[in-house]
């Protein structure tokens, strides 16, 4: 079996090229951004390009029976450009009608827990869980979107499974992530100010172990959930402490107090021209996401485990201060 992976740059993609490696996997993986450090740590073979690009991905595919399409853009800050929705919507098309015609036997498409309606979030959610509607923000969408592309190809010309994980933090992240910033900078005591709310976590080294497993077991049509345990901001902070021997304790503020920010934060952001550092829709994920995810399928048929989440904190500081990320 020889894989194609898309989204090799990502914290998950560097992740799945780690797990690729250590099961002696022959494989491929498209990257569009010129270098990333990621490249020198695996012997994989690399293919320049974009996903939106036939012959880039055509190069890919070629000798590959197998795609695990990672590739996705995450916004926490709408779509106003459209790449979003290009990305992860017309991306995920593109890359499937070439699997089609490249006679990909099973393509493994990575979507997210935000395909799904959050609310109630103190009741279970597990894939029969509604997804979200035309109300939900444009990632959420877009995501829904991309997994509905894949799922419709699913027949006897290539097996299609999705799998859907939480909010995924650990070590091989080389850009960093978003999580990875947040987690650099409390580290560096650049973040002050964080809020009462919190994330379902999942270590990104079982993610990617589930995610190959997949492409060997489970049964093809199907939507997997792959979470880990819902933490507090708080409760991060805590444990980044212990781990870290370092004292972090910044201030946590209210959901109300957080609202009442927006205005100054996104103003802040225009006039230095960046990302706010925050907006309503990360402060919708934070406050309202779901407490209770469900894994029980992903774990009874494709055997996702799921480690302490103190051991993926300690894993995920010491590989960032071996990297340099912490000097």
């Amino acid at each position: 079996m020889k894989i194609a992976l898309t989204g090799s740059t990502g914290h998950l993609g560097a992740t799945i090229m780690h797990e690729l490696t250590n099961r002696n996997y022959s494989a491929k993986a498209l990257f569009r951004d010129d270098y990333n450090p990621a490249f020198t740590d695996f012997p994989i073979e690399f293919i320049k390009g974009d996903i939106m690009h036939s012959d880039a991905v055509n190069n890919l595919l070629r000798d590959c029976d197998t795609v695990i399409h990672c590739a996705a853009l995450i916004s926490v800050n709408a779509d106003p450009t459209g790449l979003v929705h290009k990305t992860n919507v017309d991306g995920t098309q593109l890359v499937i009608d070439h699997a089609l015609k490249a006679g990909i036997k099973r393509f493994i498409h990575i979507s997210s827990i935000h395909a799904f309606k959050q609310q109630p979030s103190l009741e279970v959610l597990d894939e029969q869980r509604q997804p979200v509607n035309e109300s939900a923000f444009a990632y959420d969408r877009s995501k829904l979107a991309g997994q509905n592309i894949a799922l419709a190809a699913n027949g006897e010309n290539m097996q299609v499974l999705v799998i859907n994980p939480t909010a995924i933090i650990g070590p091989y992240d080389y850009k960093p992530s978003l999580m990875g910033k947040v987690l650099i900078d409390l580290y560096k005591g650049r973040l002050p100010i964080i809020f009462n709310g919190g994330f379902d976590f999942c270590d990104c080294r079982d993610v990617a172990n589930a995610i190959i497993n997949a492409t060997t077991i489970g049964k093809p049509g199907e939507v997997y959930l792959l979470a880990g345990k819902w933490h507090s901001l708080k409760q991060l902070t805590q444990i980044l402490s212990i781990v870290s021997t370092k004292k972090i304790n910044p201030i946590t503020l209210s959901h109300f107090a957080a609202k009442l920010g927006i205005p100054i934060v996104k103003l802040i952001a225009a006039i230095k021209k960046k990302e706010p550092l925050y907006t309503h829709e990360a402060l919708e994920a934070l406050f309202t996401g779901n407490r209770y995810i469900s894994s029980e399928k992903a774990k009874n048929t494709l055997n996702y485990t799921t480690r302490p989440f103190e051991e993926t904190m300690l894993d995920t500081i010491l590989w960032f201060k071996n990297k340099g990320y912490l000097d």
